[in-house]
């Protein structure tokens, strides 16, 4: 296994060189620069041309991608991911600071998904064609088909507006931000403020992994293997849980590789909408201030969670099957 893993971790190194290369010119060959926030008739041209120099804008592309991508490798430098072009700081530093936020709501929303989606999926393949499958395949169809940011809206005014007028202000939800002021630290609180955009993180994620673990149920639920444990009069739950439900999670495994760059870029639209002070929200004010290191940061993490989903969803499968050899 750890030769296998080591093996994966060598085979990315080409596609994170390629995400670099092709991030990177993507950004600096779009209209527009950082510097032109700057161009206001109190700032002369000098000044202009003094800022373009210091960001090292005036360099060939070719040398500022060098330059990026040689010190970006090394980590261990609080300056090894540049300067924000927006307030100086430190882009390691900034993103280390954001990642807990973004990761306690991708890590709930994931959480939320698997304790959900999988048991109403099973309960839908073993009531195939009644009512109540009739009415999660609904559900499930509308909330995958409904926009993130059209449905993030939606939970935030009914839970942050409608539910405080139906009960007279008793009760409601945070309309934004990680937690009150005055509360630092609460875990109580913090949970509170999660509520919404976990729910409206969840809602696509639930909806696609129910239809894909109904599906995944249904072929093995017609399997000659579960046939035969029925025929051999084992109990309904035991079929179901040992025979059936093993075997119908080892394709639902690939879910959980795709969903977690899913919920990174959920998370950008989700934590805009609620306000919520997290990786995704940094990288949408940073992409409307051109703030490229930090645009380059996020967006190689980004790679970086699409090549461990899938790594993880590999070693899964031979925890789910036996079979599987590494």
């Amino acid at each position: 296994m750890a030769r296998y893993v080591f093996r994966r971790t060598i085979q990315a190194l080409p596609i994170f060189f390629g995400i670099s290369v092709i991030v990177f010119m993507v950004i600096h060959l779009a209209p527009g620069s950082p510097v032109d926030r700057f161009r206001v008739p109190r700032v002369s041209p000098a000044q202009i041309q003094r800022l373009i120099e210091l960001y090292g804008l005036d360099k060939p592309i070719l040398q500022q991608y060098v330059s990026w991508v040689t010190t970006f490798v090394q980590v261990w430098r609080p300056e090894a991911w540049g300067y924000s072009f927006l307030d100086g700081q430190p882009v390691l530093e900034k993103v280390v600071t954001r990642a807990p936020a973004t990761l306690r709501l991708m890590g709930t929303a994931l959480a939320v998904t698997v304790l959900l989606a999988i048991p109403v999926g099973v309960l839908a393949a073993v009531k195939q064609y009644s009512w109540t499958d009739k009415i999660i395949t609904t559900f499930a169809t509308v909330g995958y088909a409904i926009p993130s940011f059209l449905l993030g809206i939606y939970i935030l005014f009914f839970g942050g507006v409608v539910l405080p007028q139906w009960t007279g202000g008793r009760f409601g939800f945070p309309l934004f931000g990680m937690e009150s002021f005055g509360k630092q630290g609460d875990v109580l609180d913090l949970a509170w403020h999660l509520v919404l955009p976990v729910t409206s993180l969840a809602i696509q994620q639930i909806s696609g992994w129910a239809r894909f673990m109904r599906s995944s149920m249904l072929e093995v639920l017609h399997q000659d293997y579960v046939r035969t444990a029925k025929a051999k009069g084992l109990p309904r739950g035991r079929v179901l849980g040992k025979h059936a439900l093993r075997n119908a999670l080892i394709p639902v495994v690939t879910l959980l590789g795709l969903s977690i760059p899913g919920l990174l870029g959920g998370a950008a639209i989700t934590e805009t909408i609620f306000s919520y002070p997290g990786l995704g929200s940094m990288f949408v004010e940073s992409v409307g201030s051109r703030d490229y290191p930090v645009v380059l940061a996020l967006t190689m993490l980004g790679g970086f969670t699409v090549v461990f989903g899938n790594l993880l969803a590999d070693i899964l499968y031979g925890v789910v099957d036996p079979r599987i050899k590494y």
